[in-house]
Order: structure tokens, then C-alpha cells, then sequence
């Protein structure tokens, strides 16, 4: 009981509240997340970043999706999101990082393991955000592009992609592109400011998704710096262009 109040905390944090499907809060209204269960049709979802796993298995669960793809390159939150198969339908765990490129490469593992990424972490994340300032260490993990990896023509119909992968989402979509545009959703964390070195902003990334026929349809949330105000990344949705007359 204690870890699942621990993890509501974490989720809360980054403005999302976990209840059971058909759950409704005290005084909760409609909101993205009701939009998409009703008319989103989704069932299959293709989470980059999946870290633990928590996130695949409340987004499998909500929308009741036929299959689950989790793509996460550290080995202990991999065999973590394995575990929960047992309540994830058709669960398929691909351990690596993802790129526009396939090889090696080295993983900043933090002791925070969300902030993990093949990127360092920079000074405006630790100031913001302390627990991001702990223990670093270098790990080596596989590096694939998207469209090597999976055919999204083996996918049940209509796919939602999810993205958190801590400063590479550039680099995800350029790898990717054929996946990309067979799916219907794309959620995906963006930076307004450099959580890590070398990262691409908000800007860039909604343009590489516009350029291959996404929409920007909304945000699900925004976290702003908790000393100043200021944002600082945001989690958004956009649909694709192409599929949009079914919504």
C-alpha cells in the first residue's frame, strides 16, 4: 500500500491522478483522457520510455487496449514492466534505447531512475528538481531505430504511441518515422527549457511531428518550476492528420 501511494505521488507530481478504469474522483469532470477512451478507439500502445512500467499498464488498462509494445533500454525497470504481463493483454517488452541510429551507446542511469537518459542531466533539472541530483553511473545499452525494430502493420488498429525519453524525442521520430505515421495518437513530453544537455525544445519537435502529418490537439498537463513558476515541459497530444475524420 505504501509503494502505491508512493508512485500516485510521483504521477501527481507530473500532473496525472491513477484511479481504476470507471473510477471517477469527487467532483472530477471530462477531461483528455475520457475524450480519447470514447472516441479514440485506441488498441494498441507503443510506450517509448516505459521506465517500470506503471504508465504502460494504466494506459493499457484505461483504454482497454489489445496489445502493448514497452521499449525501455535499463535492465531493472525492463524486467519490472515483464512482471506486469500478468495484467497487461499481449504485453511484448523490447529492451533498448531508442534513436536514429542502431549500435551501443551510453546511458546516464540516475539514481532517479524516470531521469535516466542517454542525455546528462542539466543544472536547471537538479536545481528545479533535487532528486534528479543524486548518484550517475555510465551504462552501455542497445541502441535501435523504431522502424528496424517493429512493423506497425502487425499492429491492431488505431495505435497510440507514448513518449517520455528524456531528451532524444528528435531522435525517436527521425528513427521512426514509418511507425509514426501509422499511428493515430502521439502523447509526448516535451521541454520548454533544457531538462538535459543538448535536448531538443518544444519547437523542434512539434515541427518534426507536423512535418509527417501530425495535428497538436492538446495538453494533458504542464509542470512549472515549483520556485519560480516558469514552465518548463509539458505533455501533449497530437493526432494524426491523415486519421483525424474518424475522431
Amino acid at each position: 500500500m505504501r509503494s502505491k501511494r508512493f508512485i500516485r505521488r510521483i504521477f501527481a507530481r507530473l500532473g496525472y491522478e491513477i484511479r481504476r478504469v470507471g473510477e471517477e474522483s469527487e467532483g472530477s469532470s471530462l477531461d483528455l483522457w475520457s475524450w480519447l477512451r470514447v472516441n479514440g478507439g485506441i488498441r494498441t500502445i507503443l510506450d517509448i520510455g516505459a521506465n517500470n512500467g506503471e504508465f504502460a499498464e494504466y494506459l493499457s488498462t484505461y483504454f482497454d487496449a489489445k496489445q502493448t509494445i514497452a521499449i525501455e533500454p535499463l535492465p531493472g525497470c525492463a524486467e519490472e514492466v515483464r512482471q506486469r504481463g500478468k495484467v497487461i493483454k499481449n504485453l511484448t517488452v523490447l529492451e533498448c534505447a531508442v534513436s536514429d541510429h542502431e549500435g551501443k551507446a551510453t546511458l546516464f542511469e540516475n539514481s532517479y531512475a524516470p531521469a535516466s537518459s542517454l542525455l546528462p542531466v542539466s543544472s536547471i533539472s537538479t536545481d528545479e528538481f533535487p532528486q534528479t541530483a543524486g548518484n550517475q553511473k555510465e551504462v552501455e545499452v542497445a541502441v535501435r531505430r523504431l522502424d528496424d525494430m517493429i512493423n506497425p502493420d502487425d499492429f491492431d488498429r488505431e495505435i497510440m504511441i507514448k513518449i517520455d525519453v528524456q531528451g532524444l524525442e528528435d531522435k525517436v521520430i527521425q528513427g521512426g518515422e514509418k511507425t509514426f505515421r501509422a499511428a493515430k495518437f502521439v502523447l509526448v513530453e516535451m521541454s520548454f527549457v533544457p531538462m538535459y544537455d543538448g535536448q531538443p525544445l518544444f519547437e523542434e519537435v512539434h515541427e518534426l511531428l507536423v512535418n509527417i502529418g501530425f495535428r497538436f490537439a492538446g495538453i494533458k498537463n504542464q509542470v512549472d518550476s515549483p520556485t519560480t513558476g516558469q514552465p518548463l515541459f509539458v505533455h501533449c497530444l497530437y493526432i494524426n492528420e491523415n486519421k483525424k475524420q474518424v475522431i
